[in-house]
């Protein structure tokens, strides 16, 4: 019987012949074209990669030695130029494909004609493992290469996107063409803005923020959506719509991972910029602790915004307004303040909102003013924002004790 070793040997060197290589190539390029549509511009460099692939095998027909890390060189840029031509990674796994089944077909055909004292069922086993283990190698490798470049060209893509909307918020002239193409083509004019910063309370958040903002701009009909990654815990997005007016649930938020600022609705470019520094703005609310709400809009906080630029005068403005009612335990005399200042509905509405009695109202109404030294409705817009003061930042969460 023939042996298999020397047989191998004699098979490598046969194939290294010019003729043979280019047959190879030619038949191997041609598989993979047929089953995927490249650009033209990536032929040659499926061959180039087809031929290395192949000589390199041919370098490891008689050795047991995994193959070496290193991708050949043309296999590694073909990774690079499929990502670059954003092919997606389909495609690249559709090459290996078609030239892993072209390689078998031809081994078979090899095996077949074989001479006849040759273990064939031996032959035919080799190439089978030894092909799948430098297949199995290079798509893993070639996948490798493919996303790093594919990473690399989103963080190009989000860092050029940055310092174009960076530099407009920052009141450098941009041209609102230029502003339109870095942001993918997200109108600018003839419509309103909504601005987003969403913001991860912890690190492990941080995959949760695109989510979050796309499920919320899933609920404005006809609505285009975009972000900007700045880096950090936050994540920026512009909702654009021909609607004026626009209401976005909070959904399912979970505020102690996700807190999310809305400026706008406001027009044109002028409205872009002003939008996201009200959102903005409305952080210095909506980050903090003692708040439990997951969607913020600055139209809902802009006068705690003015109060928050100032913690220690604010403080004393609410501690002055709420007097005893600041204390901790008063959160129910609190709650029915607040609503009973701003509803119009009469004793018996109003207590059914509470889901209390109305005489339980009319108590604890006497209970708040004994606590506050003075009426409800003197200074009620101050009661008021005392009592949104209080909630954002001082509530520490005490229940009523009775």
């Amino acid at each position: 019987m023939t042996d298999l070793t020397g047989w191998l040997e004699e098979f490598a060197s046969t194939q290294r012949g010019p003729g043979e290589i280019a047959e190879w190539v030619a038949s191997t390029a041609q598989a993979v074209h047929t089953a995927v549509d490249l650009p033209a511009d990536l032929h040659a460099l499926v061959r180039d990669a087809v031929e290395q692939h192949w000589l390199a095998f041919l370098d490891g027909v008689t050795s047991d030695v995994e193959a070496d890390d290193a991708l050949v060189p043309a296999a590694h840029d073909l990774a690079v130029d499929i990502a670059r031509h954003h092919l997606g990674l389909p495609v690249l796994l559709k090459i290996y494909q078609a030239a892993q089944e072209a390689s078998w077909d031809y081994a078979v055909g090899v095996v077949g004609d074989a001479s006849a004292d040759l273990d064939h069922a031996a032959l035919l086993v080799w190439f089978w493992t030894k092909a799948n283990r430098w297949f199995s190698t290079s798509v893993e490798r070639s996948v490798a290469v493919f996303t790093a470049e594919t990473d690399r060209i989103r963080r190009r893509g989000d860092t050029q996107r940055y310092e174009v909307v960076a530099a407009l918020l920052a009141g450098d002239t941009v041209g609102q063409s230029e502003l339109s193409a870095q942001m993918g083509g997200h109108p600018i004019t003839g419509v309103t803005h909504l601005a987003l910063i969403a913001h991860a309370m912890n690190a492990d958040s941080l995959d949760t923020l695109e989510p979050a903002i796309t499920d919320l701009a899933s609920s404005v009909p006809g609505a285009r959506l975009a972000f900007v990654r700045p880096g950090g815990r936050e994540l920026w997005a512009w909702i654009s719509t021909r609607t004026g007016q626009v209401t976005l649930p909070a959904g399912p938020l979970d505020a102690t991972a996700v807190r999310i600022t809305v400026g706008g609705p406001a027009a044109g470019v002028e409205g872009f910029i002003s939008a996201h520094r009200d959102a903005r703005t409305a952080q210095r609310v909506a980050l903090s602790p003692a708040r439990t709400v997951a969607v913020t809009w600055y139209g809902d906080v802009t006068a705690l915004t003015l109060l928050a630029l100032d913690h220690p005068a604010a403080e004393r403005f609410c501690r002055d307004m709420l007097g005893g009612l600041g204390e901790p335990g008063h959160s129910h005399l609190r709650h029915t303040v607040r609503t009973v200042l701003t509803s119009s509905a009469n004793a018996d509405a109003v207590a059914r909102n509470l889901s209390v009695h109305k005489n339980t109202v009319r108590y604890r109404i006497q209970q708040a003013e004994r606590l506050l030294g003075r009426p409800l409705a003197t200074r009620a817009g101050d009661l008021l924002l005392a009592l949104d003061y209080y909630e954002a930042f001082l509530d520490d969460g005490s229940a009523d004790g009775g």
